[in-house]
C-alpha cells in the first residue's frame, strides 16, 4: 500500500494475517518499499516461492508512490508467475469502518490543494461505493459534503489536513491505506495478469502539473 505517505507491506496465510511492516516513507517510496518487502517476508519466514497472489494498492493517491507500489507488484508477479489483485485506496480507506453502520467519505489528500475521494455506504457487512472515485478542491467537496446526512463520517489524511473541523474525522490510525486491510479485501477482488495493471491516477502527473504551473 503506497498511494500516501505511508508504505505499508503484509503476508498473510490459512492462519490469517502472517505480518505487517508500516512505514512513514514521506517521498522516499522507492527507496523503502523493496526492503520492506524482503525484512518482512524474512521475519515472518515467508519464501516468496511459495506465495499464491499479490495484491496492491492501484491508487488513487500520490504519483510517484503509486507508481512504484504498482512497479513493485508486477515485477514480483511477473517473477513468481503469479496474478495480481488491484485494490482502490478508497475503498481500503472505507473497509475498517463497515459496522459503523453510516456512510463513510474516504478523502486521500492529492497535494497540490486537491483531494481524491469517494463516498461509500454499509451493505450487507461491507463498504459499498456510492459515488465514482474523483478529484476535487477541498472547498467545493466541502459543500458537497454538508449536503450529505449527518451522520456522515470521514476518514483519510486528507479528511484529516482539510475536515478536521467541521466534519466527523476517524481516528488518526485510519488516515493511510493499511496493507492488512488490502489483504482482507483481496479475496473479494478479481485478480488480473501482471501486465493488465494499472494506477488509478485521476489527474496527470505531479512533475508536469508543477511544469504547467510554472
Amino acid at each position: 500500500a503506497t498511494a500516501t505517505g505511508q508504505v505499508g507491506v503484509a503476508v498473510s496465510g490459512p492462519d490469517g494475517l502472517a505480518g505487517s511492516v508500516t512505514l512513514r516513507a514521506g517521498r522516499r517510496h522507492g527507496e523503502t518499499l523493496a526492503p520492506a518487502i524482503q525484512a518482512l517476508t524474512r521475519l515472518a519466514g515467508v519464501d516468496l516461492a511459495s506465495i499464491g497472489r499479490v495484491a496492491v494498492d492501484r491508487g488513487p493517491g500520490l504519483f510517484t508512490g503509486l507508481r512504484v507500489g504498482v512497479a513493485t507488484a508486477k515485477a514480483l508477479a511477473d517473477a513468481l508467475k503469479l496474478p495480481v489483485v488491484p485494490v482502490s485506496s478508497l475503498d481500503i480507506l472505507a473497509h475498517p469502518h463497515r459496522g459503523a453502520g453510516r456512510p463513510v467519505a474516504s478523502v486521500v489528500d492529492a497535494r497540490r490543494g486537491e483531494v481524491f475521494w469517494a463516498l461509500y455506504q454499509p451493505v450487507g457487512g461491507t463498504m459499498a461505493a456510492v459515488t465514482e472515485a474523483a478529484v476535487a478542491a477541498p472547498a467545493a467537496l466541502a459543500e458537497e459534503l454538508r449536503r450529505l446526512p449527518g451522520d456522515l463520517l470521514l476518514t483519510g489524511d486528507g479528511a484529516r489536513r482539510y475536515f478536521a473541523e467541521g466534519f466527523d474525522v476517524a481516528p488518526e490510525e485510519f488516515d493511510h491505506p493499511s496493507a492488512s486491510v488490502l489483504l482482507a479485501l483481496a479475496p473479494t477482488r478479481p485478480d488480473v495478469a501482471p501486465e493488465k495493471v494499472t494506477p488509478t491516477y485521476l489527474r496527470g502527473a505531479d512533475v508536469r502539473i508543477g511544469w504547467e504551473q510554472r
